[in-house]
């Protein structure tokens, strides 16, 4: 019965249902050999644009050959992937310091430059992505639109709104920085003057102006969304015009424990047609290593309240690089995308997640 329910839910093959509902009571599932071979060869076929994959040998061909005719056909050579949430920083130099008590890590502190990262994207076959202003840097924009001017075929830009002024300063920025192409704006909800709240007269003007821009707003909750989900829902609900977007699943997993009242809520902003997740940062929510396995019925729960067009792939690089990899990273999504009847995603699915929802939010990059 319960599996019925579950079935009806989530609107899968019985198949999909089942292995969606082990998933979530704790069972391990492992990919049957065609399967991983798939997952090996989508990551080459990715990485094709970037250097000339060696040949298979023929006996793994042969004993193979049905799943990657199969593959193939799928279109793992022509999907393209976008990545919808990195950061990158400079070294500390002048000309872009990094602003007073935000400095990187230093393990990270020379990792994160666009020349690390575009290597990076160029081995897992990353065509472009957006670049989400840092921390480190504050509210300095120059080293980010340096980036995105130096490369305007791969980056795309989110800034980080400055709270801390008037409703005009907020609006005033957000129309300077589009004019340098900057396409979304992040609110952290960290960075508003004690006591005030995301919704507050300056962040309903900034809400209101990102949308008249066509600039997403980005919601960094990184204590949890709970915290959040009412001043999320307010400016939603307020203007509906705006294009919102929940960063890391919500950061549904605190205190080392998935919080599912948080979950729920992530569910929740689904009535609202212009909120989207970002399927990111699986590392920071999943209890488990690589592949994350405790998240693959979640992004099949997102599928089915959001649809996978309000859904999008991002790595959290260069925080990536300390854990899976920025070419694992890549490849997360390929694990549950088989290309059979026990897929999580669909290829079509996969192809929105990965390509569609980045292009259609923050449009098609040049060249």
């Amino acid at each position: 019965e319960a599996t019925v329910r579950s079935q009806e839910r989530l609107s899968l093959p019985a198949s999909r249902a089942r292995r969606a509902l082990m998933i979530r009571a704790g069972h391990r599932l492992a990919p049957s050999p065609p399967s991983a071979l798939l997952l090996s060869a989508c990551s080459l076929l990715h990485a094709a644009s970037a250097f000339q994959a060696p040949p298979l040998s023929s006996s793994l061909l042969r004993r193979h050959a049905a799943p990657l005719r199969a593959g193939l056909r799928g279109g793992l050579r022509m999907t393209a992937l976008y990545d919808s949430h990195l950061h990158v920083w400079s070294d500390g130099a002048p000309p872009f310091p990094y602003a007073a008590g935000n400095e990187p890590p230093e393990e990270l502190r020379k990792e994160a430059t666009v020349e690390k990262l575009l290597a990076e994207m160029d081995e897992a076959g990353v065509q472009g992505c957006l670049v989400v202003q840092p921390i480190n840097h504050k509210f300095d924009h120059s080293y980010v639109s340096a980036c995105l001017s130096k490369h305007p075929t791969r980056l795309k830009g989110m800034c980080l709104l400055d709270p801390t002024g008037s409703a005009d300063d907020a609006v005033a920025q957000l129309e300077a920085l589009s004019k340098e192409g900057y396409v979304g704006v992040r609110f952290n909800p960290g960075l508003w003057p004690e006591g005030k709240k995301m919704d507050d007269d300056v962040g309903m003007a900034a809400y209101k102006k990102a949308g008249e821009l066509g600039m997403a707003v980005g919601f960094m909750c990184f204590k949890g969304l709970d915290l959040h989900a009412p001043t999320i829902e307010s400016l939603a609900a307020a203007h509906p015009g705006t294009k919102a977007i929940i960063d890391h699943f919500g950061f549904f997993r605190q205190d080392g424990k998935a919080k599912e009242e948080i979950w729920g809520m992530l569910l929740g902003l689904s009535k609202f047609p212009q909120v989207y997740v970002k399927l990111s940062a699986f590392f920071r929510v999943s209890g488990d290593p690589y592949p994350y396995q405790d998240l693959w019925a979640r992004v099949r729960e997102l599928v089915q309240a959001f649809g996978s067009k309000r859904l999008l792939y991002g790595s959290d690089f260069p925080f990536v690089q300390q854990q899976c990899g920025y070419l694992k990273s890549s490849q997360a999504l390929s694990v549950v995308r088989w290309g059979n009847e026990d897929s999580l995603l669909t290829e079509q699915e996969y192809r929105d997640v990965t390509a569609g929802t980045f292009e259609s939010l923050f449009g098609a990059l040049p060249g």
